[in-house]
């Protein structure tokens, strides 16, 4: 087949360079000259940083990007992620002009297909993300889809989503212009130059190694695609990406496929087609990919799968079905090359917990297309700034655990990625393979009492329970997905009475050491100058003032902490632990896996506690946000009084070995009280509808303390803090949203993420988190609304995906014990 980019097209436009000896140091070296890595060179220098070394092993525009299909499309699941893709466009459409080099965009627009219940709601939120945005997008009927589109058998279409917008570029061409655009701006390309390693010492980056020489850097950028796991690792960064085969044919040429023909994404039938040169591209996302490992993959830039037919069958007869002109004209082409894809289907961005200075923009997982100019801003952004200037959280490098890297398992996840690409985006969504891998101290025992499984950080974790021996009925929904009424029943019984719960992947840290009040000091946001065994809840900033990290920090002794963050940030809170204690006289320590963590919450938790414990566990011996070591069961544990569904209850630290007698204890003696086993899914609606935050919805790494709400956890009198600069001349007048507390009147719609608040008709807001408050009788959540918005006047309304607007009681205080009396006991 023809290759879209070539070595004659890049060195005509770079004859006097790309061929030069390499240099001996450059500031920035970005490894890697697909789209990405010439994007992130081009902002680079565009803002300045002209010290800028791109380097590819082949010729720009191969590896990944060569292949591609070209696709750009505006509406992602959520706002943030919308917000990258539709910077994309807007680029393509003016990257010919800025270059000079004719990419090829064509704006034809777009039909993303719904042939089910929940595709359906998916492609009303994805109306809704839009329209916050300001893009046109419609949903139309089969009619209307025909109309555009006539060669499609609309049969089985409910509804296409519309985005005139949309489109496609030729991929490798958009990579050379963005390598020469940043070559105009001062950045150097070398070609032919293969990394074998980077360099690194004291935790910090300080080159590339070349089959040409060393290259000194003070930071270096993977997005070398597929490649980048196996560079990463040799200065220990753990990068959780791995390839698989992706297949997109061509037809032979069909009468009426004319360049402005829409591309369509059948995405029930995982495939999409658009048009190329009379003819029909199709590609698939097909449920069970193939996975490739990197031993297995050709370097030289080109690298092509054979054929297989077979394969791609079922997807073919999908297709044909809906477009039978393909059938009658047949392909002239079988087209099966690598991707990268990563755990959860989202990439790679940011800098590497291990090793600083060394930042990655790879595992596009099949979208490097639509969002490279939005990635190769925000890339070029958080280098120079210091943080990220978006909300990161969904894609931070960081997000996983180190293990996740480990290519056994991410041999089986990727099997199951690729298709996750095309597959319903449903809220609360559990991936099949690659299961059990980590588990809790008491795994096995919730297994037998009926835990219905789910997972964080690839740790497993019980979400409901079902009765014990019964089989889960697990159909999701973007409304009341089957285990409803189930998780009602859980969090109605800690509201009311007792209720026990394995919080075993909570990740745990201790920081211990001459100098250890120092760290967490210079570290956290509040004073934790408190006296042994008190727990204070407080933020860890980046630079920019940004919420990175929310924890709970006890003091143990005077030269010990005790560090409790959501599992999600396991790696990520231990790395800026470790760098904050470098030079110090002081060690950090992981603990997770050392420590089961069970909560008992409810009016009843005391009741229990003294059933299991000779302790004192009266108010008096043990007050609200204090902990002590107790007796329990056959063993001793961590007492900490804090609960983060709102009810008085107590975080039991104990020991991984013993943990399993003291949780039968606990059941045991709990049953005879009425105790019932909850998971993850009632704790989360537990939380929303108390008002707790939920770190990477409703804060993150482009949030200040007062915006989200939180200004109570900074102390600006202790001392320096990281990020204290930034937010020391905040006032309640500099806040870029206000989080409000709100519940949908009507108590029937269920609540997901980024839906839009009106007020008075006007749209003001967007929820950054929703649940169903059990107690409160209707969906509940936060919002960032527009501070200038008066919350206590006006009719309050809320866009529920397909139902429409619901009118909403909203609040600057929670809804549910405002004064957190409930907790106090």
């Amino acid at each position: 087949m023809e290759r879209l980019v070539d070595r004659s097209i890049s060195a005509s436009l770079f004859t006097d360079t790309s061929r030069d000896a390499l240099p001996q140091r450059a500031r920035t070296v970005i490894v890697g000259g697909g789209i990405v890595g010439a994007s992130t060179a081009y902002h680079l220098a565009l803002a300045g940083e002209t010290d800028v070394l791109l380097l590819d092993s082949g010729v720009l525009g191969s590896g990944t990007t060569w292949h591609a299909a070209g696709l750009a499309n505006r509406v992602r699941a959520t706002e943030t992620l919308t917000g990258l893709s539709m910077y994309g466009t807007s680029v393509f459409q003016r990257l010919e002009e800025l270059s000079g080099i004719e990419v090829n965009w064509q704006r034809s627009g777009s039909f993303a297909l719904a042939r089910t219940r929940g595709r359906l709601d998916e492609l009303h939120y994805q109306r809704n993300v839009a329209a916050q945005l300001g893009i046109e997008a419609e949903l139309v009927g089969p009619d209307a889809i025909t109309s555009i589109w006539p060669l499609i058998n609309p049969a089985g279409v409910r509804v296409g989503l519309h985005i005139p917008d949309d489109g496609h570029v030729n991929p490798g061409f958009a990579a050379i212009a963005f390598a020469k655009l940043a070559h105009e701006h001062g950045a150097a390309i070398r070609e032919d130059v293969r990394v074998t390693e980077l360099l690194a010492s004291g935790g910090r980056i300080t080159g590339v190694r070349t089959e040409q020489g060393d290259v000194e850097a003070e930071r270096v950028v993977l997005a070398a695609g597929l490649w980048s796991r196996d560079l990463g690792r040799t200065v220990g960064a753990a990068l959780p990406l791995y390839a698989a085969e992706h297949v997109h044919v061509r037809s032979n040429p069909i009468a009426g496929v004319e360049p402005g023909l829409p591309v369509l994404r059948d995405l029930d039938h995982h495939y999409y087609a658009r048009h190329e040169r009379g003819r029909l591209l199709i590609g698939a996302f097909e449920p069970e990919g193939l996975p490739r490992g990197a031993h297995e993959i050709p370097s030289g830039g080109f690298a092509e799968f054979d054929a297989d037919w077979e394969h791609f069958d079922a997807i073919r007869v999908h297709a044909e079905r809906t477009l039978p002109a393909v059938q009658r004209a047949g392909y002239d082409r079988f087209l099966n090359a690598p991707e990268s894809f990563t755990p959860d289907a989202n990439f790679l961005l940011g800098e590497t917990n291990e090793v600083a200075g060394l930042f990655v923009a790879a595992g596009m997982n099949s979208q490097g297309i639509t969002y490279a100019p939005g990635v190769g801003r925000e890339l070029a952004a958080w280098i120079l700034e210091g943080t990220p200037q978006f909300d990161a959280s969904s894609v931070d490098v960081r997000r996983f655990s180190r293990h996740q890297a480990n290519r056994r398992y991410l041999h089986e996840r990727t099997s199951e990625g690729l298709g996750r690409v095309y597959a319903t985006h449903w809220p609360n969504l559990q991936m099949s393979s690659a299961r059990n891998v980590r588990r809790t101290p008491l795994h096995a025992r919730l297994a037998e009492l009926g835990a219905v499984f789910g997972e964080a950080n690839a740790l497993e974790r019980a979400n409901w329970y079902v009765d014990p021996g019964a089989t889960p009925e697990i159909e999701y929904s973007y409304g009341r997905a089957s285990w409803f009424e189930r998780v009602g029943e859980e969090h109605r019984a800690v509201r009311e009475n007792l209720g026990i719960f394995d919080l075993s992947p909570f990740a745990k840290f201790e920081v211990a050491g001459p100098d250890a009040l120092a760290v967490v000091q210079r570290t956290f946001t509040s004073n934790l100058d408190v006296e042994p065994h008190r727990a204070v809840y407080t933020l860890q900033l980046n630079e920019a003032g940004g919420i990175e990290l929310d924890c709970t920090v006890t003091r143990l002794a005077p030269d010990r902490f005790m560090v409790v963050s959501p599992s999600a940030t396991q790696d990520k809170t231990l790395s800026i632990l470790r760098r904050a204690a470098e030079g110090a006289a002081a060690a950090v320590f992981d603990a997770t896996a050392a420590y089961a963590t069970i909560l008992v919450a409810g009016p009843r938790s005391r009741e229990l506690m003294q059933l299991v414990s000779p302790e004192d566990w009266s108010d008096g011996a043990q007050p609200y946000l204090h902990g002590r070591e107790v007796e329990i069961a056959d063993g001793f544990a961590y007492a900490l009084r804090v609960s983060f569904v709102g009810e008085m209850g107590y975080e039991l630290y104990v020991s991984s070995d013993l943990a399993v007698n003291v949780f039968d204890a606990l059941w045991e003696a709990g049953r005879g009280l009425g105790a019932r086993l909850a998971g993850y899914y009632a704790l989360d609606s537990m939380r929303a509808e108390k008002g707790f935050r939920h770190l990477g919805h409703d804060m993150g790494p482009a949030d200040d303390p007062r915006s989200a709400g939180l200004w109570f956890t900074v102390d600006l009198e202790k001392g320096d803090f990281l990020g204290r600069d930034a937010i020391a001349d905040l006032t309640p007048a500099d806040i870029t949203h206000r989080t409000v507390y709100f519940r949908i009147d009507d108590p029937e719609p269920v609540l997901v993420h980024d839906e839009t608040v009106f007020r008075d008709g006007v749209a003001v807001g967007r929820v950054l988190s929703g649940n169903y408050g059990y107690t409160l009788g209707g969906a509940v959540g936060l919002a960032a609304i527009d501070p200038s918005v008066d919350v206590a006047s006006g009719a309050w309304e809320v866009e529920c995906g397909a139902g429409g607007h619901y009118p909403a009681t909203v609040s600057r205080r929670p809804l549910y014990d405002p004064k957190g009396e409930r907790m106090r006991g």
